[in-house]
């Protein structure tokens, strides 16, 4: 697949989101980001974007950076590709003209946070990069169950789609809260209720989940050690590969840098 990368302009805001809503679904902590929020990172002048093309002009990709003139720093935000694209393969050329921009500049130092996203770690030290352990502590609280299932639904969604040899009726139960997910061949989505039986069933609380969804715990180690309960009717798919799909500990938080 051939494409072309080129500066980013004001009127990419409307697919530079769409690649990022469709980039960030499979991930925790995707922002809520409108196409004003990419306009205004456009316009400011401390900020360098490119943008990725297809062969029809359609943008499949971007990387955002920014120039730190207070430090004389350049920092790498963030480097989105769709995911039907190959992501180091369209992003090392963007990732290089942000480098290119900022040797030019005659910056100090060059910055990019991976927050352990496995794919940073293969791009960046191809361009020269080492990593430094960070001293930052990160802090999360779950405040409204009810709130937060909804919203990280998507990403249960997109996790049960990955079991290609289980469909069923899962329940995610948390402090007496649930959220209901319905995978059949063709799809996978959310329900609001039903009178199905439920095939698979996880049970814990909010301080568990927390941990869980970021990768903190091992969701097989929890069940053995009764921090969370599991119910299955399956007998073709193993309950504990439905909950490691479900809790996967290779992952990252992706941080809203604006």
């Amino acid at each position: 697949m051939r494409f072309t990368v080129r500066p980013a302009r004001r009127e990419d805001a409307r697919q530079m989101l769409q690649v990022y809503n469709n980039f960030t679904k499979q991930f925790v902590g995707s922002a809520l980001r409108t196409s004003k929020s990419f306009q205004r990172m456009l316009r400011r002048k401390d900020n360098i974007s490119w943008v990725a093309l297809d062969n029809r002009n359609q943008i499949i990709g971007y990387v955002s950076a920014r120039l730190e003139k207070r430090i004389n720093r350049g920092e790498f935000r963030e480097i989105v590709v769709d995911p039907k694209h190959d992501f180091e393969r369209v992003a090392k050329p963007l990732a290089k003209k942000i480098n290119s921009a900022f040797i030019e500049k005659k910056v100090t130092a060059i910055q990019a946070g991976s927050l352990r996203n496995p794919w940073y770690d293969k791009l960046f030290p191809t361009l020269g990069f080492f990593e430094s352990e960070s001293t930052g502590v990160f802090m999360y609280s779950i405040l409204d169950v009810r709130k937060f299932l909804n919203e990280i639904s998507q990403v249960f969604i997109n996790r049960l789609k990955h079991i290609e040899s289980w469909n069923g009726l899962a329940q995610i139960e948390c402090d007496g809260l649930s959220l209901l997910l319905q995978k059949t061949s063709e799809e996978a989505k959310q329900i609001v209720w039903t009178n199905q039986p439920i095939d698979f069933r996880v049970k814990l609380n909010a301080a568990l989940l927390t941990k869980l969804i970021f990768g903190i715990v091992d969701p097989v180690e929890s069940l053995k050690n009764g921090k969370l309960e599991v119910e299955a009717t399956t007998h073709k798919t193993p309950a504990t590969e439905i909950l490691k799909q479900l809790f996967p500990q290779t992952q990252f938080l992706i941080m809203d840098y604006w």
